[in-house]
C-alpha cells in the first residue's frame, strides 16, 4: 500500500509496524457514538492487521487501512474494505478523534483515497454506511457526490444494539464527472481538492 497525501493530510498505511498507533486510537473516547468500533486486545489486533494484503492494486480484496495523520500526530483513520464477492465494488469507513472534528479532515483524506481507489483499481462504485442521527458524516458523504440508496432496518449494531443504517453509493461515474467539473471551474476545483 502507498501513503497518500493531501493539503494538510498524510494518509499513512497501517502495517504491522504502526498497528499500535491505530489500536490506540481505536480506544479514544467518543468514536463508539455512531458506530461499532472492534475491541480487540492489542495483540490480537496486530495480529489481524499482519494478516491483512499488503497491497492494494486490481487484484487485491481484503481490508486497507490508512492513518489520518496532521502535523505529524495521528489524528483518526481511513478504511477501505475490498470483498471477493464484490468484484468492481468497495465500502470505505472513516472516523476522527473528537478533538480534530469540524475541520475538514475527514471529508479531506475521504475526497484522497476516491481518488486513489479509482484511478488504482478497477472498481465500479464505492459504497458507504452511517446511521441517520450522524448528520456530520451524511453531510461529508453528500459533499463527496454518494448518493443515498435506502435505509436499512438493523443494518448494524452500535453500542451492542442493532441500529438502522443508511447506505450511500458513489459510481466511478459519477466521480469521473465532479472531477471533471472540478477542472472547469476554480471554485469546484477547490471544493474537489480541499
Amino acid at each position: 500500500m502507498k501513503r497518500i497525501a493531501s493539503p494538510r493530510l498524510i494518509l499513512e498505511p497501517v502495517t504491522s509496524r504502526n498497528a499500535a498507533i491505530l489500536w490506540r486510537l481505536m480506544q479514544s473516547g467518543m468514536l463508539r457514538e455512531f458506530q461499532d468500533v472492534p475491541r480487540y486486545a492489542r495483540d490480537d489486533f496486530e495480529r489481524r492487521v499482519a494478516a491483512r494484503p499488503k497491497h492494494f492494486d486490481a487484484r487485491s480484496s481484503g481490508r486497507f487501512e490508512w492513518l489520518l495523520v496532521h502535523d505529524k500526530e495521528p489524528i483518526g483513520w481511513i478504511s477501505l474494505r475490498v470483498g471477493d464477492h464484490m468484484r468492481g465494488a468497495a465500502e470505505i469507513g472513516y472516523s476522527v478523534l473528537a478533538e480534530h472534528r469540524g475541520h475538514g479532515y475527514a471529508t479531506e483524506a475521504a475526497r484522497a483515497l476516491l481518488e486513489s481507489a479509482f484511478e488504482t483499481r478497477e472498481l465500479q462504485q464505492i459504497d458507504a454506511c452511517c446511521v441517520p442521527e450522524n448528520k456530520f458524516s451524511r453531510r461529508l458523504l453528500d459533499t463527496l457526490g454518494f448518493v443515498e440508496l435506502r435505509v436499512q432496518r438493523n443494518g448494524a449494531i452500535v453500542r451492542g444494539k442493532p441500529v438502522d443504517i443508511v447506505i450511500y453509493e458513489l459510481t466511478r461515474e459519477r466521480w469521473a464527472q465532479q472531477v471533471e467539473s472540478a477542472a472547469e471551474t476554480p471554485t469546484a476545483r477547490r471544493q474537489i481538492r480541499s
